[in-house]
């Protein structure tokens, strides 16, 4: 159980999952809206996430900086749409929690490991 969440908390796997998270995002918005531009938008904020995220993983300062203020951001959109379905789909609500606690968590993990070069 430690090295599940020792793997769980670690740089790489908080932006992977960060990215995962913000990817299923843009896919069922992009469902529900079913529009060119929500199905752009979405593509394009992962692509450029992920591209942050990448030179974070390699280390760079700048990007840590930057993807660390992009998950709070993002978390804190999540969290209200999270709070916002609670009387509704407490089931979705929970689901949403979970993740904005994981992307909060891993924020935090992230921007402690700036100074940490791999």
């Amino acid at each position: 159980m430690r090295t599940l969440i020792e793997f769980l908390l670690r740089r790489e796997t908080v932006l992977v999952g960060f990215l995962i998270i913000k990817t299923v995002t843009a896919v069922l918005k992009g469902l529900a809206l079913n529009t060119g531009e929500t199905w752009g938008m979405g593509i394009l904020a992962v692509a450029t996430y992920a591209i942050i995220a990448w030179f974070a993983h390699k280390g760079r300062v700048i990007s840590i900086w930057a993807i660390s203020i992009i998950m709070l951001y993002e978390g804190t959109g999540l969290l209200l749409v999270s709070l916002g379905a609670f009387p509704a789909a407490l089931s979705v609500a929970l689901i949403g929690l979970a993740a904005t606690a994981y992307i909060f968590i891993g924020t935090l993990i992230t921007f402690s490991s700036r100074h940490v070069r791999r």
